[in-house]
């Protein structure tokens, strides 16, 4: 830029105020002169343009008659002068252009101090030496065909590293739309000597770089009327390029990066005004380089709704491009599902998202997104006019493959199937045949060349779907995938069983996130070694993930990948196995039997687990589950106690008999098989089960630091009558919440959609659906909007139709229970019996007295409702054997309480409801049945 265009507008003669006024309507000046500002200065480039291309087309006189006007209104506009001076020569009017420069130079001098420009002064001396300039343009950029789409950080970014340095390199994969993004910045930013692109896709020999960038600048007046210089292509370069201020966009370097790299340093290093963009799929590695490293375009949520995946950039990109060749199509509900894993599937990019889209031309939404399992066939459609290698998927990624060497193509193919990602340890274990002192740089020179990314672990790498499965395909095609999935199982296989027993001491945190980390690669092994027939091999690899998914309740996993790994034909009867079964029984059906089928299967496999002489530590802290499922917890616990040889499973035994305890409703047990469990996890350093200790404890942490008062007599001193107010304790997310407690003002406002989804995104089987949707109800019902509490629970109960998976029967209990108060809230006693008596049916099935507590409280609602207030005093007495303690801290049973005591009196009261709470635990169960209302 010229001293004078640096100047701020309102240091220059010519006054912007009366250039806003000419250009733009007064209003526009009075209400936004900002705005129309900028509209002025666009409308006199708009001017300059259009004379620009005059002279390219060779209309000389209509050039100079917009120029003439635009210099009576700018008498000081040097590109305007320039071009003014090149058209008057054009007409053979020397004299004329060399009287314009002497008036442009003194208004210069006198207005602004400054002497004219470099491309004014080198006009003035072609003219005086009788030399006719090319009339050309100054810039090559091609025009854009299509919108730009996203990328507006990278723009960003391409803006303030050229204005702070001189050397910026675009890298990425291909396809990622480099070339799209360098051309998009060139033509954001004005130079004053032109931005020239140099397309090096078709030079093939790395001594013609130089040929091809003096080639690809030869086009403009500026540098034609310098081709006087004859000599060494590098020199005539120079000799063109020193002294300006412009921007060479050198495009597509990868296959010539040692070249180029050399020509542009040299260029650089002897033309001070010269910056370059250069794109490419690995660095130049030249001083003064700064890198935008090119991913995917951002992706759309597992979860977003339509609204909000129309804002993401590979989804605005891909719907685009496919209006453009099916009019009318859009991201709507009905397409939403298909675009999501269009997009997802295709990683972003944007050269595969516009093939995707052209295909829609003779396949539709569905089709497309079902072909992408074979991509490289499906897109291979791309525009006539493109170059060959970015016609079609496959060719894209040759282009990278083939700049490869030998060993760098062995490491990408190998790395390939490895879906979680890959490490210097993994790749040396996929290609055992190169040298592991080798790995690291080869991997390296991999990242250099954008077929791997770093991954957000340290010392983790991951490859683009895409690449991925070209990977495999070559592979594929050399015969060699097979062995290489050998290689990659063995290595997952033998690192899973290493970090299973640290999973339960001091190493615990470490090996937590080396399985995590290498999950799906352990999963993609352990699904080979299923296919493969390896039954053996497969039983083993699951057992060794099973603790990581009891740790993180991955039951679903469990459920399935263990069925996966029994159903190998060939596996014969041993520990392993045996246990592999036990476990998978557990997650597969809920906390009973079925059938007295299964309920024998299960006591042979116990009878078998028994039998066995010697059982691995894991094999012998497993054994107790089957006991479990077939509610033989004092056989299980006899067992467990045994294992005092091992202080991690003393303390899992202790843990053991706390749950069995605290399903009894027996607290004190609870508390000190709690407290000697957690000595146990710390001896072993095991967090986890020190962890679980406190999820076991919450439940009643409220309740033990109140005074271990009876609910029935009258409170001592000043806290009497008043209206408590603390968080019923979430058991297990089971227990029923403080169904009539007031919701602060501050709080009440109505859930949003995405409110109404965050449960939900949790929720991973119908069971727990339904646990979400009760706990919506509840809340709902505090807002007082009860047909909207009506509406979740019938959708819930609809869930637990056919469910038998734990939580089934617990998430029963809750919904009749809620149900059941509902129902009292609106009057309809007939309906809450109804509910009630389900509840209470379902809590049965549970076998979990704090859960029928919930239950009886409810019945002594129902109680009082129907007047029987005498009754509604025992089963609160009841409700509190079964939860094991005298409960002043839920509101609920307070407000029942304070509505007895009315009715009956303080101490008849008290004696009806010390006639509960002195029942046993199965007397208690009995006395809480609802149906007895009706008697």
């Amino acid at each position: 830029m010229t001293a004078y265009a640096q100047r701020p507008c309102s240091a220059r003669p010519w006054r912007c105020g009366a250039t806003v006024q000419a250009s733009s309507p007064p209003v526009v000046a009075a209400v936004a002169p900002a705005a129309a500002t900028l509209l002025a200065h666009t409308s006199v480039e708009a001017v300059a343009d259009l004379a620009d291309a005059e002279l390219s087309l060779g209309r000389a006189d209509t050039a100079a008659a917009h120029l003439t006007a635009l210099l009576a209104e700018q008498p000081v506009h040097e590109r305007a002068a320039a071009l003014l001076m090149d058209a008057l020569g054009a007409q053979g009017r020397q004299a004329d252009a060399l009287a314009l420069y002497e008036r442009v130079r003194e208004t210069l001098a006198d207005d602004l101090g400054t002497d004219p420009g470099t491309a004014l002064r080198e006009r003035h001396l072609s003219l005086l030496r009788a030399e006719r300039p090319a009339l050309t343009s100054s810039s090559n950029l091609p025009a854009p065909l299509t919108s730009f789409i996203g990328r507006d950080e990278d723009l960003a970014r391409i803006h303030t590293l050229l204005a702070a340095g001189r050397l910026v390199t675009v890298l990425g994969p291909g396809g990622a739309g480099k070339t799209r993004l360098a051309v998009e910045a060139a033509r954001r930013h004005e130079y004053r000597d032109g931005a020239w692109m140099i397309d090096l896709a078709s030079v093939i020999e790395p001594a013609k770089v130089s040929a091809a960038v003096l080639a690809g600048i030869r086009g403009g007046a500026r540098f034609e009327a310098r081709m006087r210089v004859v000599g060494d292509e590098l020199d005539v370069l120079v000799d063109q390029l020193v002294g300006r201020e412009s921007l060479l966009l050198v495009d597509n370097c990868e296959h010539l990066i040692d070249a180029v790299a050399h020509l542009v340093a040299t260029l650089l290093s002897r033309c001070p005004g010269l910056r370059v963009l250069a794109t490419s799929r690995e660095a130049l590695a030249v001083d003064g380089e700064a890198l935008v490293p090119l991913g995917p375009l951002a992706l759309p949520g597992p979860n977003d709704d339509v609204e909000q995946a129309r804002r993401v950039a590979s989804v605005r990109l891909f719907t685009e491009r496919a209006a453009a060749v099916r009019p009318g199509f859009d991201v709507d509900e009905t397409t939403l599902p298909e675009v999501r894993r269009v997009v997802r599937g295709l990683d972003g990019m944007p050269l595969a998202l516009e093939l995707a889209a052209a295909r829609l031309r003779t396949l539709s939404l569905p089709e497309l997104a079902d072909g992408l399992s074979d991509r490289f066939q499906l897109l291979t459609s791309g525009s006539r006019t493109a170059l060959p290698r970015h016609r079609t998927l496959r060719a894209v990624i040759a282009w990278s493959w083939d700049l490869l060497s030998e060993h760098e193509r062995t490491v990408a193919e190998r790395v390939s199937i490895l879906p979680g990602g890959v490490t210097l340890a993994s790749a040396a274990a996929v290609c055992a045949e190169i040298p592991a002192a080798e790995i690291p740089e080869l991997i390296a020179g991999l990242v250099d060349r954008s077929l791997l990314q770093l991954a957000s672990d340290p010392g983790r790498y991951r490859m683009l779907e895409t690449l991925r499965e070209y990977g495999i395909d070559r592979l594929r095609e050399t015969g060699d995938l097979d062995t290489v999935r050998d290689l990659a199982a063995g290595y997952f296989a033998e690192l899973m069983a290493r970090c299973d027993p640290q999973l339960r001491g001091p190493g615990q945190l470490a090996a937590i996130r080396v399985v995590s980390a290498e999950y799906d690669n352990a999963l993609a092994a352990l699904r080979w070694r299923c296919d493969t027939g390896d039954a053996t091999g497969a039983v083993a690899l699951a057992l060794n993930l099973t603790w990581y998914w009891l740790m993180f309740a991955r039951h679903p996993d469990a459920a399935y990948w263990l069925g996966e790994a029994l159903a190998v034909p060939g596996g014969e009867p041993t520990p392993d196995r045996d246990c592999a079964q036990a476990i998978y029984l557990v997650n597969r059906v809920d906390a009973r039997p079925g059938t007295t089928a299964e309920a024998a299967e299960i006591r042979e496999l116990v009878d078998r687990l028994l039998a066995y002489p010697v059982l691995p530590v894991r094999v012998r802290a497993l054994t107790v589950l089957p006991l479990a499922i077939l509610q033989e917890e004092e056989t299980a616990l006899a067992i467990l106690e045994a294992l005092v040889d091992d202080v991690w499973l003393a303390g899992l035994a202790h843990m053991f008999r706390a749950q069995v305890a605290e399903n009894a409703g027996e607290l004190d047990k609870m508390r000190t098989a709690v407290d000697v469990a957690l000595a146990c996890f710390r001896q072993a350093s095991d967090r986890w089960g020190q962890a679980t200790r406190t999820a076991v404890t919450r439940p009643t942490a409220a309740v033990r630091r109140r005074p271990r008062r009876r609910a029935g007599r009258p409170a001592r001193g000043p806290v009497a009558g008043r209206r408590v107010r603390l968080a019923q304790p979430q058991r297990r997310g089971l227990q029923r919440p403080p169904l009539d407690r007031p919701v602060p003002a501050a709080r009440r406002r109505r859930p949003d959609d995405r409110d109404d989804r965050l449960g939900r995104e949790r929720a991973n089987s119908p069971e727990m659906l339904a646990l979400v949707n009760a706990w919506e109800a509840v809340f709902r019902m505090r807002l007082g909007e009860l047909d909207r509490a009506r509406k979740l629970l019938d959708d819930a109960e609809r869930g637990l139709h056919s469910g038998t998976r734990f939580p089934a029967d617990h998430a029963r209990t809750l919904v009749g229970n809620v149900r059941a108060v509902l129902c009292l809230e609106t009057g309809d006693l007939a309906d809450a019996e109804k509910a009630v008596e389900k509840a209470y049916a379902a809590a049965l099935k549970t076998r979990d007295l704090p859960i029928m507590s919930q239950v009886a409280v409810t019945t002594a609602a129902l109680a009082q409702a129907h007047g029987r207030h005498h009754e509604a005093a025992v089963l609160l007495g009841a409700a509190a054997r079964l939860r094991g303690t005298h409960d002043r801290t839920n509101r609920y049973v307070h407000e029942l309480t304070y509505r007895g005591r009315a009715a009956l009196g303080e101490e008849t009261f008290a004696t009806a409801y010390d006639k509960g709470w002195e029942l046993d635990g199965k007397t208690a169960v009995t006395e809480v049945d609802p149906a007895r209302l009706r008697a």
